[in-house]
């Protein structure tokens, strides 16, 4: 394809946040993905939806994998289908991206980065956070040296949409979300946490379920030891209101992001900074992003060595969750 058109692709799930990937991308004429196909479970529920935004809807995933003027797939399907979906994909050709948890198993997740690899696709996932004004500039100070050591992270990411979600719906299933929040919220700052201070050693977890009624966790807390020393407290909840906060301690000072869109630096002995940012659309950069990196104008910014840190972590969380020990993460990806 000429590298001055946009990438088309295809939607892969058109459930609500399918469809607000792909708005996302209409609301911004510059943005470097096109998305001209659809696939989802129920094609009756999605009809004028698509016709609205001039997708073809096609009747299976084989039919978008043959289609040779799809150059992408963008996958917004139950956690347990990834895997299987990219190793398609990456067989057909077709450049991936896919919304997190990237997978639910380390295994998953190297197989399906190992295809992608294999057949020379790009592979990105959906981290949208990374592209928070905000965070970028807690990064800037934590490499900056301005905090010092980094000693300690606290993250929290919750809200109330378990109370919407029923035994009937892959949302509401334990399978598809181990560690109630984890899967849904948690997941983003756990990679925020795992690219500013790297892999991590072992969790401690505990997750229960107390008001909703679906199978899933309404309450989740993890201890986290990185590889360098660093500790995390990770919390996020299914049945409260919404909340977005990180607070990152330096042996010379924190940074707090109260909220994803402003950041409160304290550095020992002085007043604290506090600098609100521009709420940007982090859904369409990300896909922007993706876009560009396939025609080799950038480089996605969410290693898939990341990914798999969470994946694994996660994975671990789920662990200790149910055994209530101390547990190990698996860290053994090199080379992907």
């Amino acid at each position: 394809m000429n590298k001055d058109t946009k990438v088309t692709a295809a939607i892969i799930g058109l459930g609500r946040w399918g469809q607000n990937l792909v708005d996302s991308t209409k609301a911004d004429p510059e943005n470097g993905l096109l998305f001209t196909h659809a696939m989802t479970r129920t094609k009756s529920k999605v009809v004028e939806y698509c016709i609205k935004n001039s997708l073809t809807l096609a009747d299976n995933f084989e039919d978008i994998l043959n289609n040779d003027a799809i150059e992408a797939v963008v996958l917004a399907t139950p956690h347990s289908q990834h895997c299987n979906q990219i190793k398609a994909a990456a067989a057909a050709g077709k450049h991936v991206f896919v919304e997190k948890p990237y997978t639910l198993s380390l295994k998953d997740g190297i197989d399906a980065a190992t295809a992608c690899k294999d057949s020379g696709v790009k592979l990105a996932v959906g981290f949208n956070r990374r592209f928070l004004p905000a965070y970028n500039q807690l990064e800037k100070l934590l490499v900056s040296q301005k905090l010092g050591t980094a000693l300690h992270i606290e993250g929290n990411f919750s809200g109330s949409f378990g109370y919407n979600y029923t035994a009937d719906m892959w949302r509401g299933s334990n399978e598809e979300n181990p560690a109630g929040g984890m899967g849904a919220m948690g997941i983003h700052i756990l990679d925020l946490m795992v690219h500013l201070l790297g892999t991590v050693k072992t969790v401690m977890a505990y997750s229960s379920r107390r008001v909703v009624t679906s199978l899933v966790d309404d309450t989740t807390t993890a201890l986290i030891e990185f590889t360098s020393g660093a500790t995390a407290s990770l919390t996020t909840m299914t049945a409260t209101s919404p909340t977005w906060k990180m607070h990152l301690y330096g042996s010379k000072g924190s940074a707090f992001l109260p909220n994803q869109h402003s950041i409160e630096v304290n550095i020992i002995d002085t007043e604290t900074e506090k600098t609100n940012f521009e709420i940007v659309d982090t859904l369409a950069i990300e896909l922007d992003t993706f876009a560009q990196s396939v025609r080799g104008r950038c480089v996605y910014p969410v290693k898939i060595s990341e990914a798999l840190a969470g994946v694994s972590t996660m994975e671990s969380i789920a662990k200790a969750a149910k055994t209530g020990a101390k547990t190990s993460v698996n860290s053994n990806f090199s080379g992907l």
